[in-house]
This record gives C-alpha cells, sequence and structure tokens, in this order.
C-alpha cells in the first residue's frame, strides 16, 4: 500500500459519514418544520375551539391515544353533541375526488380509518356511562383550506366550520351528565407527557438558530368569541332558510339554559334573536320533562313554523312540545273541560254595529274620534279583556297604549257602548274572541290539575291582550319551568296594551335584553329605523329597549321603485324577481313579498301565477324548505325572516288624518302604522325592496 493509503480511506470514509450525518442532519430538521408547523396549526385551531365554552363544550388538548403512549390526540371535545374527535392538519395539498380525501396525487384512506378507530376505541370505553358509539364523532380540520365535506363518516373542515359544525350536532349528552362523561375521556386518554427542553436531549443542536423554522402562519387567526360569531353566522347564511330561522349565537345558549325558578322575560329590537332563544328554550325543557312544554304565539303563522323548525333541530321533539295560537289554545281548553266555545267573529262584529247605531251618546264618542273601529278597539283591548266591574273601574283605568285623551263623559259614552255591544251578543247569543280568553282562563282557574306542563313560553307576548296574558300566566302556574315571556313593544301592531302588574306576573330579577342584531345588515336596519323614527310605545308596563344595538353585517341599500299606480309596482316587482332569479337561480323560497293588506297579498299571487312564478301563501308555510316565493300579510309575517323582503303598494306619505279625526287619534293611528313598517322591513335580512305608489 502506497504511502498514506490508509489515511487517504479514513478521509474518505470520515466525508461518506459526514455526507450521511449532513442528509440526516437535513431530514430531522425538517421533520422538525413540519412538528413546528404542526403545532402551530394546533394552535390556531385551539384558538377556534376557546370560545365554544359558550355553548357548553369542554375541550381537552394533547392528548394520549387509548392504549399508545407515544401516538396523541389533538383534540377531544366533551359537550351536549358527544364526544369530538378533533385532529388538525397542516396539508399544503387537499382534494375531495371519488368520495376520498387526497394529499396531492396519495389518497389518505388510512387518515381517515385511524380517526373511525379512535372512535371505536373510545365508544367501548365509555360505554359504561351510557354513552353509544353513535355519540362519538370525528373530524379532521384543515388549517390552510376551505372545507365542508364528510368522507367515511368522518368530517373534513376548515377552521371556520369547526364551530358550526358542532353547534348542529344533534344532543348526545345531557347536562347532568356532562361531568361523568368528560371523567371518562379524560380517563381513557390522559394527557401527553411534557416533553424534555432541547438543551437536556442528547445532540442538541447549540448552533445559532438551529431550531429557528419559518412556519406558515394563519394571515387571519380565529381568536375569541367575535371570530366565533363570525364563522357561526356565516355557517348559518349558507345553508337553508330554515337553518339559519334556528341559528342560535354562543352568548345567547346562556339564556336556553338558566334556571328561573319564576316568570321571565327576553325582549329587544328586531332582528336580535328572541324568537330563536324562545324556540332553543322550548327544545330545551322539553328534553328534560316528561310534562308538555307549551309554546304559544298571537300570529296564527308562527306555531306551525315553529314546530317544523323543531324537527329540524330535535327530530322528534315536536312529540313534546304543544305549538299553539292563544286562540286555538283557549278553544281546546274549554272543549277538554266538556265546553263547547263558539265564538263568531261576524256575528260579533254585527253586533257591536247594531250597538253602535243605536248607542244614546254616539255624538260624544263621534267628537272624539269619528271611527267606529276606534271604539270597537277600546273595547276588545281596553275595557273588555279586563272584565271592569262598573264605570268608576273604567274611570280609574290608565289605557296603556292609548294616546287619544278619554275623560268624564267620553269614558262614560264608551262604557254604555260597551254595555249595549255585550247585551247585543247576548240577545244574539253570540261570543266574541275575548269570551274565548276569559272563560279558558276561568276553567284553568278552577282545574289546574287538568293541565299539566313544563312550562310556558309565549312569543310576540306584545300582540296579546291582558285576558290571554292571564290565560296563559295561570297555565303556568307552578310549572318546573314557569313563563317565558318574549317580545319587543316597538313591534306591537295592535291597539291598546297593558303591563305586567296587571296580570300578576312579575319578572323582577328574570329579564334579559337582547341587543345585538345578527338578521338584518346595517343598511336594511337603517332604513327600517327611519320609518320608526324616535316614537317609543310603552313596553307591558316598562319603557322600552335601547334603540342601540350592535349590527355585524353589511349589504346593498334597499331598492326603492315608484310607480304610477298600482300596475306599474306590479310590473317592478316581477322585473326583479325574473332578473334576480336568472342571475342567481339557487331559489325562489329566499324572496317574501308582504303587504298592508290581505287583499293585496291576494293580488300578488294571482300576478305571481299569471307570471308563471311559484308562491306560497304564509297561512300555509310549515317552515320546511320549499322552492316557492312567499306571500302573506306584515302581521302574518311577524317573527319570521326571510333573505329579500319585497314590500309593494307603499305610500310616500304615512296615513292621512281623516276628517273630524282629533291628533291624538291620528297620532295613535299613525305610530301604528309606522311599527308595522318597521316590523314588515326589519324580515329581511339580506335585502329590501319598496315599491311606492305616487300619489
Amino acid at each position: 500500500m502506497a504511502a498514506g493509503g490508509s489515511a487517504l480511506r479514513r478521509s474518505r470514509e470520515l466525508e461518506e459519514d459526514a455526507e450521511a450525518l449532513f442528509s440526516l442532519s437535513e431530514l430531522k430538521r425538517e421533520e422538525a418544520r413540519r412538528y413546528l408547523r404542526a403545532s402551530a396549526s394546533e394552535a390556531e385551531l385551539g384558538g377556534v375551539l376557546a370560545p365554544l365554552a359558550e355553548l357548553g363544550w369542554h375541550v381537552l388538548e394533547d392528548r394520549q391515544w387509548p392504549g399508545s403512549r407515544r401516538a396523541n390526540v389533538d383534540f377531544l371535545l366533551v359537550g351536549p353533541g358527544g364526544v369530538v374527535v378533533l385532529d388538525a392538519k397542516d396539508w399544503a395539498e387537499l382534494s375531495l375526488r371519488d368520495g376520498a380525501l387526497h394529499r396531492g396525487e396519495a389518497r389518505e384512506d388510512e387518515e381517515v380509518a385511524k380517526l373511525r378507530a379512535l372512535c371505536d376505541t373510545l365508544g367501548e370505553h365509555l360505554a359504561p356511562t351510557g354513552v353509544t358509539r353513535a355519540a362519538v364523532r370525528a373530524a379532521m380540520v384543515f388549517t390552510r383550506h376551505a372545507v365542508s365535506a364528510e368522507v367515511d363518516g368522518v368530517a373534513a373542515l376548515g377552521p371556520r366550520d369547526v364551530a358550526g359544525w358542532l353547534a348542529r350536532l344533534p344532543l348526545r349528552v345531557e347536562d347532568s351528565r356532562v361531568a361523568e362523561v368528560l371523567a371518562a375521556v379524560e380517563e381513557a386518554s390522559p394527557p401527553m407527557p411534557a416533553a424534555p427542553p432541547a438543551s437536556a436531549r442528547v445532540g442538541a443542536s447549540t448552533r445559532r438558530g438551529a431550531a429557528a423554522a419559518e412556519v406558515p402562519v394563519a394571515q387571519e387567526p380565529l381568536e375569541g368569541l367575535e371570530d366565533l360569531t363570525e364563522a357561526l353566522v356565516e355557517r348559518a347564511l349558507d345553508g337553508p332558510l330554515e337553518d339559519w330561522m334556528t341559528f342560535l349565537h354562543p352568548a345567547q345558549n346562556r339564556l336556553v339554559q338558566v334556571g328561573w325558578t319564576g316568570p321571565g322575560r327576553v325582549r329587544g329590537p328586531a332582528g336580535t334573536g328572541k324568537t330563536v332563544v324562545a324556540l332553543h328554550r322550548a327544545v330545551h325543557l322539553a328534553e328534560r320533562h316528561d310534562e308538555p312544554v307549551l309554546f304559544v304565539s298571537f300570529v296564527k303563522t308562527l306555531p306551525q313554523v315553529f314546530e317544523g323548525l323543531a324537527e329540524r333541530l330535535r327530530p322528534g321533539i315536536g312529540e313534546n312540545i304543544e305549538f299553539t295560537g292563544v286562540h286555538a289554545l283557549a278553544y281546546r281548553v274549554l272543549q277538554d273541560l266538556g265546553g263547547q266555545p263558539a265564538p263568531d267573529p261576524r256575528r260579533a262584529f254585527a253586533a257591536f254595529r247594531r250597538a253602535w247605531r243605536a248607542c244614546p251618546q254616539q255624538e260624544v264618542l263621534h267628537g272624539i274620534d269619528p271611527r267606529p273601529t276606534y271604539w270597537q278597539e277600546e273595547i276588545d283591548h281596553i275595557i273588555k279583556p279586563r272584565r271592569l266591574a262598573d264605570l268608576d273601574a273604567y274611570r280609574e283605568l290608565r289605557r296603556h297604549g292609548r294616546v287619544t285623551p278619554l275623560r268624564g263623559a267620553g269614558r262614560e259614552a264608551a262604557w254604555e257602548l260597551y254595555l249595549a255591544y255585550e247585551a247585543e251578543l247576548a240577545q244574539a247569543g253570540v261570543q266574541d274572541f275575548n269570551d274565548l280568553l276569559l272563560q279558558a282562563g276561568d276553567a284553568v282557574e278552577r282545574f289546574p290539575e287538568a293541565f299539566g306542563y313544563a312550562a310556558v313560553v309565549v312569543d310576540e307576548v306584545q300582540d296579546l291582550n291582558l285576558a290571554g296574558l292571564r290565560l296563559l300566566a295561570a297555565l303556568a302556574e307552578g310549572t318546573p319551568g314557569s313563563l317565558l315571556l318574549v317580545g319587543d313593544g316597538r313591534q306591537s301592531v295592535y291597539p291598546g296594551g297593558f303591563s305586567l302588574a296587571e296580570a300578576g306576573v312579575s319578572v323582577a330579577g328574570r329579564g334579559a335584553v337582547l341587543s345585538t342584531n345578527y338578521r338584518n345588515t346595517r343598511q336594511v336596519l337603517a332604513c327600517a329605523q327611519s320609518v320608526l323614527g324616535d316614537h317609543d310605545v310603552e313596553d307591558l308596563g316598562e319603557a322600552p329597549a335601547s334603540h342601540e344595538v350592535e349590527v355585524l353585517r353589511t349589504g346593498p341599500a334597499p331598492l326603492v321603485v315608484q310607480g304610477a299606480g298600482r300596475d306599474d309596482v306590479d310590473a317592478a316587482l316581477i322585473s326583479l324577481l325574473r332578473t334576480s332569479h336568472e342571475r342567481d337561480p339557487r331559489g325562489w323560497d329566499r324572496y317574501a313579498v308582504l303587504t298592508e293588506r290581505s287583499a293585496d297579498a291576494e293580488r300578488i299571487t294571482r300576478l305571481l301565477r299569471e307570471h308563471d312564478v311559484p308562491s306560497l301563501q304564509l297561512t300555509s308555510y310549515r317552515g320546511v324548505p320549499s322552492d316557492k316565493v312567499k306571500v302573506g300579510t306584515i302581521k302574518r309575517a311577524k317573527g319570521l325572516e326571510f333573505p329579500y323582503v319585497l314590500l309593494p303598494y307603499l305610500s310616500l306619505t304615512p296615513p292621512a288624518r281623516g276628517d273630524g279625526e282629533p291628533e291624538e287619534s291620528h297620532t295613535e293611528r299613525v305610530d301604528r302604522w309606522r311599527r308595522e313598517m318597521y316590523v314588515g322591513m326589519t324580515r329581511a335580512r339580506d335585502g329590501l325592496w319598496l315599491g311606492y305608489v305616487e300619489g
């Protein structure tokens, strides 16, 4: 061997070893960078999950895979929707083809199978708690991608879809059992052991910058409840209208689960989610009690719609919730006790007309307000529901909701008209709707044991009269969930009113005012508020809730058209519907046409039929998707909402003052008209079309 041969060979061996070590070092560094990126992805997802405590979820991070000391689970969630495994993925490439996930060209069936196997294992561990395998779900969360799909029983989601997906899981774990299930999950999947510091590991590099690896950071990290709100709203907006109508913000969940031991009240301006809270509260109570929950509204359309929406929330829950209107409820109460109620509004109206014509003091009443309808409203909403004993009681009464002063001779004349009306009813053997409510209230007070409800939930309470509220308060007496009143005085479209004190109902310490508008865009709400103005109305004996609300969404300005007559407005309306549907044919059900009068709703229905536009009357709407334009009156639409609302046949000015009509009476009528316009406009979620008739 030539001199130096051994040294040369050794030099080459060391170079080869160095090259191998360098390659290994690069591989290890790349592996470290991958883990660092994964850590960043998990941290980002952790920021999304942190606010989910508002939805009742417990979040466990970095847990051991059951039966393994090395494999980890990024997140385990335990809450009302069951147990959820979340696996954060930092894939640069992602596609869904042939029903499978692909990372680049590689099909990742094994990743999905591993998560399914983990759910199976957790299901076995949780069996002693009564939690079934169906209550254990898994989702892969791709922090670089926007995706929402399901692959072989495992959800594939983007970060912004996680909250909405969790919120829509069916109820799997009762509140009282969450702690037990959480303990079982923690036992089956304990925390991963803490890693030793880098300086304590053998071979840890001490070179400057060796641990500094650049990790891509999401440009818009989701942090806090505000981002959770945005994610939930976006998710709800993308789904069917009926899903949006059940959207409940996490901050409102407290009101759904609140443990009030007496009557409570939720109020707030339009669009703040009062009705959704009421619906979720009814479902929440129905799941926890054997007795049925009573859900009542004055608006006839709402019970049938809410029954459909409740079915979407919890299939089968409708069997334990009775959705009804207040008059239908009173009718059934009397029937159940063997009565034969027979209210006849037409014959009752005829009885009033006879009483009006024969009234000896008609001249006095005519001098205060010449419209017979004003005095019929005085009887129907002020005098009769209170069952006043005599004229002295009427003289002392504060007429909640009425603006026109009524003193001495005026009250005496109105009382005489009331007595004459009652005499006409008795002579004709006719009942009106107030008789129905009053008799039902008497029946419940005499036989309370005949009506067993877990709770009574009342929506649009401001539209009831005192007799209706007293009936519902009697039914709620002694119920475990008690009485929940939901409504807003600014949306009252009927005359007269009452205070809670008159009904013997106290909500002291059990009330909430909602102040975030989730429904309307700023543009829609500004338009509605400009019509309402600063005209406030007493809200069941209290000052109305503040006008000030936080509005989350923006959109286009309301579209305004003016026509010389109704035919011009009709043509503009049809043109808008046709053009919009051709541009975006996702469905006719995005549109609702609302009118002030029933006759106008019928005109619109005929118009749409003539132009082959499918339509559905609100009287037939059941809270299930239907690819038809919805048509009805503003009063029928109360409590509902639609992506786009069209209001035809509007007047450029408020209703004119009638001949001989006192200023105060006219003011009262105009204020009610303003509130009705406000209700109609605030039914619009995304856009508003206003069709004015000139002249």
